[in-house]
């Protein structure tokens, strides 16, 4: 078995063509570790729905199980990449139940390693990525705006320091709030904060999502430097993508290695702070609340507890879980922002699907996401659903009643 987090397909060539046909990944239940006769232990008790491009296409070519067939089939020339097979591959949301569910084979790096052979052959990626690739080329952020916003301004933050906020393209373009709610909880704990400025770059996440590995490994060198020059021991960041990025992708190997600081994201940040009693809340919040786990910060980042520590913690707020939560929490629908561009519809129904799941046990749905926070919001406003949706480092903020 290959070193996962390569990418390449030719890594796979010896065990692609291995799946067992079992169907746990998309539809039956989960794989028995032992034998068919005894039950599985808990941890493998994945829900029903679990695929979001199989519910919504039904068809298995979007199953992880029907990826691997094509992929095992294009390997040993007895397919091509069509148009069919590029759809197929980029409806993956890269959610990554199914690497939990099928822990020998791991379908989601199939996946990404089918993308970078698409992208490799020269073949046309959906649209909306390659704007996205030309955007990041260009402008340095996924939206392709040539001018950086002053969103953490009246901060006066320095661009040097050993703790430096990572805040990312969606929180500096699209959802400052977050950052700006993030810097008021780390200022009031006595973190010395610092921030890159204008001279912060897309973490290039969309580049490795969208199959283009030279560039996203041009990217992350880059990025990592300038975090090093600018002194960094600690960088704290709050998108789950980001995070992912940098703790799991940035070190592979085959893109930079060991990185010369530590990476964090915020909700670690803060449930370590509140133990060591750096936080206080001092305003009840009375609310009923359900947390939605981002796929990037869960299951591809093993940061589960520590927001229900958080939550936990905050005066009035009673906790409510969905049906699917934790390790088996069912995708926004965003998929890494690629389904989101080139699957709008597939993407705002999982949305939705989701959010009647939250509207079901609670008034509020908490996340730690910007990506996961506006593209719920967008759909519950689209589709009349009737719940607020808040990121935890603003409720945080709120129930620390720090000033605006």
């Amino acid at each position: 078995m290959p070193e996962f987090r390569t990418w390449n397909l030719d890594q796979f060539k010896d065990w692609i063509d291995m799946c067992l046909h079992c169907g746990a990944c998309y539809a039956r239940g989960p794989i028995v570790p032992h034998n068919w006769r005894e039950l599985p232990p808990h941890e493998y008790a994945a829900p029903h729905k679990k695929c979001p491009p199989f519910e919504y296409f039904k068809f298995k070519n979007h199953s992880p199980q029907g990826r691997q067939i094509l992929a095992s089939l294009i390997f040993n020339n007895r397919y091509e990449i069509d148009e069919e097979v590029i759809r197929s591959f980029y409806s993956c949301t890269s959610c990554a139940m199914c690497n939990d569910i099928c822990i020998p084979y791991q379908p989601l790096y199939t996946v990404l390693a089918m993308r970078q052979e698409i992208v490799e052959k020269g073949l046309e990626i959906p649209s909306r990525l390659k704007k996205i690739t030309d955007n990041i080329q260009s402008s340095g952020n996924i939206f392709g705006r040539k001018k950086h916003p002053k969103t953490l301004e009246n901060f006066s933050l320095p661009e040097t320091g050993e703790d430096i906020f990572y805040s990312g393209c969606y929180a500096t373009y699209l959802q400052p709030e977050t950052a700006l709610a993030s810097v008021k909880i780390l200022k009031s704990a006595g973190i010395d904060i610092a921030h890159l400025g204008d001279k912060e770059g897309c973490c290039g996440e969309m580049l490795k999502q969208s199959g283009n590995m030279k560039l996203f490994k041009k990217t992350a060198v880059e990025n990592v430097e300038k975090l090093k020059q600018a002194g960094a021991k600690r960088v704290i960041i709050s998108c789950a993508h980001g995070y992912s990025t940098f703790k799991n992708d940035y070190t592979n190997p085959h893109v930079v290695g060991v990185l010369p600081f530590e990476v964090i994201h915020i909700t670690e940040m803060i449930a370590s702070l509140l133990k060591q009693g750096r936080i206080r809340f001092s305003k009840n919040l009375n609310q009923t609340v359900t947390y939605h786990d981002p796929c990037f910060l869960g299951r591809q980042g093993g940061v589960y507890a520590q927001p229900r520590e958080i939550l936990a913690a905050v005066p009035g707020l009673t906790l409510k879980e969905m049906g699917r939560y934790g390790k088996w929490s069912y995708c926004c629908g965003a998929g890494g922002k690629v389904t989101l561009n080139a699957f709008p519809e597939m993407a705002k129904e999982t949305a939705k699907e989701r959010l009647l799941e939250a509207r079901a046990v609670a008034d509020t749905l908490v996340t730690s996401c910007p990506t996961c926070l506006a593209h719920l919001k967008k759909t519950a406003e689209t589709e009349g659903i009737d719940i607020e949706i808040v990121d935890l480092s603003m409720l945080v903020a709120t129930a620390m009643e720090l000033s605006d």
